[in-house]
């Protein structure tokens, strides 16, 4: 064994906690047993911390803002944040007008070269020949979660410079190109029925002031993510097609999921994000929260968390975008001119611990799951990655629960300077970060010289 962590309670998915030594060998879970012993492995003791599979961020967009330096900046520094948040793996969104035959290869380069944890993609289809050439990314690429943007309709030409309407004729397409390809493709959709957004926000046209966060949600109420939702989740369900739902921010929504009858929870997925479970139109930072769909209410919280404990929301994602504040409001501090989007990736553990765990009655293993093992079920990477189990990279943090700590722009390297969850107080805090069994963060600090990440090619069986 090359390492042996001992005397932990290791928070296992689907089965609860033990508390057991873990072994480690060639980055890999070697073995789990009680007392276990190795000449010559180094020993980590983890008495009195809890021990959890590596968060998994299943939706970050990475270099979003920016060209190909501003992407290896943003890798050099969010995956180091990341990781001291107790991250091993994200899936970072690739979305442009170009064949990814081209753009992938040199992304992963980017990645690997600069980045300290695991990493996968999720493509965008932005033109036909992205749909007509899926066959390929899934084979020659190990791609196999695409994405389609709902909420953009409309804005396909002016924002990606694409022809392609973003409708359902295209959601369609996609399902059926799916199912020649592989049963083990999903398809990610970001429901937003943009028809209905113009009509919310002419109701409002005789308000002077608007440019407050709690507008956006008016423009942009739950029923216009619902509404999606049920149409997308039915039509899977037609193709028999696998789906899931990103950034499920509203009350309306959990609702009709927990009612819809085609709701399928083998091979529809639905995620949320750290920030419409703690924060609402009320946040401080005013316009600097405005993102799609919008931060809503506390009701709108309290429903994600029960949606979380009835098994309805599955998994979390960040949908994390790294920007400055200057950068955010470039274009002018208004609700219909800033840019979307804010950072937290590296928060989205120690949130969903702190508030799920204390103040909400999660189980850690409920915790475990929708941090990990279900976002690597949902997106083909288990149980290499989401699992404390014999032959599982050994990706793990440990925890300290009774650590406590309040968010600051400073209190981690991050890629901007501000944070949405600025004075947010947290209980529970990694310690340590394993990546595939080498350590990469301890005690708030990245390891120097550590090595790089890796792209993970996934495959899928063929039909």
């Amino acid at each position: 064994m090359d390492t042996i962590i001992k005397k932990g309670k290791v928070v296992i998915p689907y089965e609860g906690i033990k508390e057991c030594d873990i072994a480690i060998k060639d980055g890999k879970i070697a073995e789990l047993g009680v007392n276990l012993s190795c000449e010559g492995a180094e020993i980590i003791d983890a008495a009195g911390k809890h021990i959890f599979p590596g968060a998994i961020d299943g939706h970050s967009h990475y270099g979003v803002y920016g060209d190909q330096e501003r992407l290896a900046k943003d890798y050099r520094i969010t995956t180091r944040s990341s990781a001291i948040g107790g991250m091993t793996t994200i899936v970072n969104f690739v979305r442009s007008t170009r064949s990814y035959k081209e753009q992938v290869p040199e992304e992963k380069k980017i990645g690997e070269e600069n980045g300290i944890i695991d990493f996968c993609f999720h493509l965008g289809v932005m033109t036909r020949e992205h749909l007509e050439e899926m066959e390929s990314y899934v084979k020659d690429l190990g791609i196999t979660s695409y994405k389609l943007f709902l909420g953009y309709k409309g804005l396909e030409k002016s924002r990606y410079g694409t022809d392609i309407s973003f409708d359902d004729e295209l959601l369609m397409d996609i399902y059926e190109k799916m199912n020649t390809i592989s049963k083990d493709l999903m398809l990610l959709i970001h429901c937003e029925n943009v028809e209905m957004g113009k009509y919310f926000k002419k109701q409002y046209a005789h308000v002077e002031d608007q440019d407050h966060l709690e507008f956006y949600d008016k423009w942009n109420p739950g029923i216009v993510e619902t509404e999606n939702i049920i149409r997308t989740t039915y039509l899977a369900k037609q193709f028999d097609a696998k789906m899931a739902v990103v950034h499920c921010s509203a009350r309306e929504s959990v609702e009709a999921l927990e009612n819809l009858p085609w709701f399928d929870r083998e091979n529809m997925h639905i995620e949320t994000c750290p920030h419409y479970l703690v924060e609402t139109v009320d946040n401080p930072k005013e316009l600097g929260g405005i993102v799609k769909p919008p931060l809503r209410h506390k009701a709108d919280n309290d429903a994600l968390w029960e949606g979380i404990k009835k098994g309805i929301i599955t998994y979390i994602g960040t949908d994390h975008v790294s920007i400055n504040w200057d950068e955010k409001f470039a274009r002018g501090y208004a609700i219909d001119k800033c840019a979307l989007g804010f950072g937290g990736a590296e928060f989205m553990f120690p949130i969903v611990l702190s508030e799920g765990y204390y103040n909400r009655g999660l189980s850690l293993q409920k915790i475990a799951e929708i941090t990990s093992a279900n976002t690597a079920k949902t997106y083909n990477l288990y149980p290499k990655k989401g699992a404390i189990l014999e032959g599982s990279d050994a990706d793990l943090i440990l925890v300290d629960l009774e650590k406590e700590a309040v968010i600051t722009p400073n209190l981690l390297p991050i890629f901007a300077d501000w944070s949405l969850y600025e004075g947010r107080k947290i209980k529970g805090w990694p310690v340590m970060t394993l990546r595939r069994g080498e350590v990469i963060a301890k005690d708030g600090k990245t390891v120097e010289n550590a090595s790089g990440g890796k792209f993970i090619y996934r495959e899928a069986k063929p039909v």
